[in-house]
């Protein structure tokens, strides 16, 4: 195929892609060659366009009234010609001169229009999210921030061609960290599918329980992340912000909370870090006061447990087990279900399934509100990518408050605050103090 012509190629990929449409026009009488996919231009709202270019073909597109990728007539080797085939534009091929010109075509609607934002809930701030479109999450983010200080870097990546945008606001973002960051994307030897690919392209374990890399579906929340110093970029056909640096205030702290009055923010912040210590802390301290060290309650309140759970056959360690990991299942079948019946989910599992258990003597009812209770603070925590975090680390306190009662409790919670202390993300300590934009100690 390398000794071929571009019409050949051309001609050839035509037979396994019936969407590659190539048409022919006569003008000045030259024949010239129209080539791009259906699917993705529309023939009938460019063909105007195509026509203009051709008839001004001696005269520089600049000084016409259309717009092409390119200036002027130009060769171009057969794989730059594909790709900008690929990428959605439409080629007009003069093969008298074997010249090419590149046109920016009227695409076809690919992506959905800008809506409500679906998984994150907002009180008061603006209603609009993020599409699967890159250059409409800028858009959004331009409309944000009217002015030249706001920057955008785009790269583009592996076989798929995916491109990534960084959102650069001068004086205010790391430029030095950004352009780290798109080298190290640049350099992955893999293609990047998904989320995942990126957190293991920035050189971040795929094990890791604490996420570097979070997301919004706000452009008013990665705008605030913008201001604070942070990096944020987006992938193409991703409808959603991706934010670097986390640091472990992103737990209870989100962009929105600065539309309250500051003794609100505040009193929201006290009430998240209760919720965040009640889904931590709670099923560890039942089993270990429960199992190992019933001493240390109040004899009124171990007589009350001790009846509630004389017909439960198996130990407190297996009991909340059981009852976390069902939890689990209703949490993870309410999102994969359809809306319409995912709250019936909810109903079925939260109502009818707890009140049969603990009539069935299968867990105590003191257990029943250690788990809603532990459920309902765990909705709290901001961030989706934090709540499945402190749901893991919830069950490794568990296993040691279950093996060494109180002692592993406070055990288990040092190992957890000893492994966030030592998190660095490009040189920026996950749990950090300065109030000032984050910067990087590598600089």
């Amino acid at each position: 195929m390398r000794n071929m012509g571009f019409i050949d190629q051309v001609k050839d990929l035509q037979k396994k892609n019936k969407d590659l449409k190539m048409s022919s026009i006569h003008m000045n009488g030259t024949p010239y060659g129209v080539i791009g996919f259906e699917s993705l231009v529309d023939f009938s709202a460019t063909w105007k366009m195509i026509e203009t270019l051709i008839q001004n073909e001696e005269i520089p597109v600049q000084e016409t009234n259309v717009h092409a990728e390119q200036s002027t007539w130009k060769k171009m080797r057969s794989t730059e010609q594909f790709k900008t085939l690929y990428e959605g534009k439409v080629i007009i091929w003069n093969p008298t001169k074997e010249v090419s010109l590149i046109v920016d075509p009227v695409s076809r609607p690919l992506y959905r229009s800008i809506d409500a934002p679906v998984n994150e809930s907002i009180i008061y701030g603006a209603r609009d999210a993020f599409t699967e479109s890159l250059q409409q999450n800028i858009g959004l983010l331009r409309s944000k921030y009217k002015s030249k200080e706001l920057e955008v870097l785009s790269t583009s990546h592996g076989q798929r061609n995916r491109k990534f945008s960084f959102i650069v606001l001068k004086g205010t973002t790391n430029e030095k960290m950004v352009q780290k960051i798109k080298k190290k994307i640049d350099e992955f030897p893999n293609e990047i599918k998904q989320v995942k690919d990126v957190h293991v392209a920035l050189g971040f374990s795929k094990f890791d329980l604490v996420t570097r890399v979070s997301s919004t579906e706000l452009p008013e929340n990665a705008m605030e992340y913008i201001e604070q110093g942070k990096v944020v970029f987006f992938m193409d056909g991703y409808p959603f912000g991706l934010v670097l640096f986390n640091t472990v205030f992103d737990i209870f702290k989100q962009p929105s909370d600065s539309n309250y009055l500051s003794v609100f923010v505040y009193a929201l912040y006290a009430l998240r870090i209760v919720g965040i210590m009640l889904s931590l802390l709670l099923p560890g301290l039942y089993v270990a006061l429960i199992t190992i060290n019933p001493e240390m309650l109040k004899i009124q309140l171990a007589l009350s447990i001790t009846e509630s759970r004389q017909f439960v056959p198996y130990p407190a360690f297996i009991e909340i087990m059981f009852m976390l990991l069902l939890i689990e299942l209703i949490t993870e079948a309410a999102v994969r279900l359809p809306l319409s019946i995912s709250n019936t989910i909810g109903i079925v599992g939260g109502i009818i399934l707890g009140q049969a258990i603990v009539e069935a003597s299968l867990v105590s009812g003191v257990l029943i509100i250690v788990i809603a209770a532990t459920t309902i603070a765990n909705g709290i925590i901001v961030n989706f990518e934090n709540g499945i975090t402190l749901r893991l680390m919830k069950y490794f306190i568990v296993i040691f408050s279950a093996l060494f009662g109180i002692l592993g409790h406070v055990i288990s919670l040092l190992i957890l605050c000893s492994y966030i202390a030592r998190i660095t993300n490009f040189g920026v300590p996950y749990v950090r103090w300065k109030k000032e934009g984050i910067q990087s100690e590598n600089q």
